[in-house]
Order: structure tokens, then C-alpha cells, then sequence
């Protein structure tokens, strides 16, 4: 099939599933409002998988508020609840469904990865200054902490804090650097404000996004701070036909945003973003859209490298994914869920099915108190 000849209806937000979201996608950081949207396959490597082989801040304590880094906690926080044979963050146990334990944690820091190649090696695309750094720096529900971790590198005269429900993250950081356990729901009690508050890959964390999160980021900038959110969302798209609609993976996706729902912690953030910021009052909101290939189809060699590394994402964390909702939601055994993720498992690697999810990244800046 020719680059022309590719089913439009797709590109445009609608997910092939009779969810129309609105919104148009960019390829990619280079082709920002470009039109060259669809992603032409590599036809050379039908023959193959089209994934393959998965290989305290003591001197700003005044930051901290009530709560205590990650290397006082107590034993309670650290004793992890073990289900279905994976283990879960035992601070406000069963708040969260997606495990937390070592496989976990590597596929986090994959996840974290793409979404950053998928942006042009940046951690983020707010209109930061490398000369007037931001001097303090929120990420929440920071997972692993990689992110906050290369932000500590790329700004040292910044403070930059990470939140999490589990103490997971590494013991050696920049000096710069510090991580808390807490439940971001939670009534934020930082002591100060931050200039830069940013999340990404939180879809399925909050029974409320908006008011849980977006609202408290607001409040807890300075005028003139900015709020991103890089989110990549679990519907699954295709533009070419190759992907069927009632297969496998279309029915895993759909289960999954279904689940998440029923279990009021929906999955589809990313396509919602721009509408809150601008609710919630930020200004200068602007959004990027792209595409997440999902295996090493795309003959571009930027977007092959990237949907190879997804495509092993997606491979990794799919009985993670799955587990807890269809459990909870659908009260299906594991037993039933492993078999329903074989036929999953078997087209996520098929290089003829060309296949991706929509990444959407938000940003909008708190006004000054002028500008209200």
C-alpha cells in the first residue's frame, strides 16, 4: 500500500472504534503542524517480529513540608502486597493498580525513554530558561525518578522534588535532587511554590485528574510557572487497515479502557489535557500530538528504533496492565486473563500490523496576577 492510499478517518482522532477525540497528530517534534502525518512502513521487514527481543534534601528541608523522604520510611511503607504474582505499592494499597516491583520498575524506565526519543531527546517541551532555571521543580507520581533525575543533571541550581506512593527510586542522586512518598491526591502541603510542575504516563492514576492534580499544580506555582503533562493514551489507532478493529489488540484496548473506567480511574487522560488546563485557568496553553508506533514497522529509522522499544513496553507491561482491572473490574481469574493476552502477545509482534497510540503533551503557564 502506497503512503497515499492509507484510510484518513484514523488521522484525525477516531480510533477506528467509534471514538471521535477531536484532535490532529503531528509525525513528529520536527513536523509540528506539518501535514505529513502518516507513518509509512518499512515492507522489508514483514518477514520478522516487529518488536523483538526485550532487553533527602536535608539543607531545603523547608520544602518538605509535613513529609518525609524516601530513606525514613517506615518498614510498613516497604513491605509490598504481593498479587498474581507481582507486587503493589503498599502505601494506600489497592489505590494504584499497576504493580511496582523490579520488572516494573525496568519497563518504567523504558516508557520513560520513549516518550523522551519521541520528543526529540528533550525532557520537556515548556518554553524552560537554561539561563534563569527554574528554581524549583515538581514531578508527581515520578515513578522510577528517572525524569527528576536528568532534571537534576540538567538544571543542578534547581531544586527538584519526586513524589510517589512507592520508595522505589535510586538511593544515589544529584545532590539537587530528593523524592517523597505521598499520595498526590492528597492535600499538597509543600511550604513553598515551584516554578515547573510536571507529570507523564499517569493515565489510569486519578479518579479526577482536574481537581486531584491539574487544580493543585496551579495553586502550587508561582505566577508565571509553568504545568506540563505528557500522557500517552491506550486507544489503539491505525491508518492503513492492517489492524483489525475486532482483533486482539483493539479488544485488549478497549477491556482495558473499559475497566478503568468501571473502576473510576480512567485511562484516556492524554486526549483531555488542553480542555483542563484552560478550565483550570493556565494561559499560553499549548498541546503537540504524536504517534507512537507500536513495534519496528515504520520505515522511518527515528520511529523504527522508537516502536521497537514501545512495542517492548506494551509486550513488558501487559499482564501488568491487565491483571488488577480485569481482576477488579471484570472479575475474570488470571488464569482467563493470560489466555485472552496469548492472541495480544501474538499481533503485538506481527510487523504486518501497523499500529500506534496517540502521546499527547500539554503545556500552560499560571497567569500573573495582572493578567486575571
Amino acid at each position: 500500500m502506497e503512503s497515499g492510499d492509507h484510510d484518513a478517518r484514523h488521522s484525525d482522532g477516531d480510533d477506528g472504534n467509534g471514538r471521535d477525540f477531536g484532535f490532529t497528530f503531528d509525525c513528529s517534534i520536527a513536523e509540528v503542524g506539518g501535514a505529513a502525518s502518516f507513518i509509512e512502513p518499512d515492507f522489508s521487514t514483514m518477514s520478522a517480529s516487529s518488536i523483538g527481543d526485550a532487553t533527602s534534601m536535608s539543607s531545603n528541608s523547608n520544602w518538605s513540608g509535613n513529609r518525609n523522604d524516601s530513606a525514613s520510611l517506615s518498614d510498613s511503607v516497604r513491605t509490598f502486597p504481593e498479587e498474581f504474582g507481582r507486587t503493589y505499592h503498599a502505601y494506600r494499597a489497592g489505590s494504584y493498580v499497576f504493580p511496582n516491583d523490579t520488572p516494573e520498575q525496568e519497563r518504567l524506565e523504558l516508557q520513560g525513554e520513549c516518550i523522551k526519543r519521541l520528543l526529540d531527546d528533550r525532557l520537556y517541551l515548556a518554553p524552560l530558561s537554561t539561563s534563569r532555571p527554574p528554581r524549583a521543580i515538581l514531578d508527581v507520581a515520578t515513578g522510577v525518578g528517572d525524569w527528576v533525575i536528568q532534571m537534576g543533571d540538567l538544571f543542578p541550581e534547581s531544586m527538584v522534588i519526586g513524589t510517589d506512593l512507592s520508595p522505589i527510586q535510586p538511593a544515589e542522586v544529584p545532590p539537587n535532587v530528593h523524592f517523597y512518598v505521598e499520595d498526590s491526591t492528597d492535600l499538597w502541603d509543600f511550604s513553598q511554590q515551584f516554578d515547573y510542575i510536571h507529570t507523564r504516563a499517569t493515565s489510569g492514576s486519578w479518579a479526577a485528574f482536574e481537581t486531584q492534580i491539574a487544580e493543585q499544580a496551579f495553586a502550587a506555582l508561582e505566577p508565571g510557572g509553568w504545568f506540563e503533562s505528557q500522557e500517552v493514551d491506550c486507544n489503539v489507532y491505525c491508518d492503513d487497515g492492517t489492524l483489525d478493529p475486532n482483533g486482539p489488540i483493539a479488544a485488549w484496548s478497549n477491556d482495558l479502557i473499559a475497566a478503568s473506567e468501571k473502576l473510576n480511574r480512567p485511562a484516556i487522560l492524554g486526549a483531555t489535557l488542553k480542555e483542563v488546563f484552560e478550565r483550570v485557568g493556565f494561559v499560553d496553553v499549548q498541546q503537540r500530538i504524536f504517534k507512537m508506533p507500536i513495534g519496528g514497522w515504520a520505515k522511518d529509522t527515528r520511529l523504527k528504533e522508537i516502536g521497537y522499544m514501545w512495542g517492548v513496553n506494551v509486550l513488558e507491561g501487559l499482564a501488568g496492565f491487565s491483571y488488577q482491572l480485569f481482576n477488579k473490574a471484570f472479575e475474570r481469574t488470571s488464569a482467563q486473563i493470560e489466555v485472552s493476552l496469548i492472541d495480544v502477545r501474538q499481533d503485538l509482534t506481527n510487523p504486518r500490523i501497523h499500529c500506534y497510540m496517540p502521546a499527547f503533551v500539554v503545556w500552560g503557564r499560571k497567569p500573573h496576577p495582572d493578567e486575571v
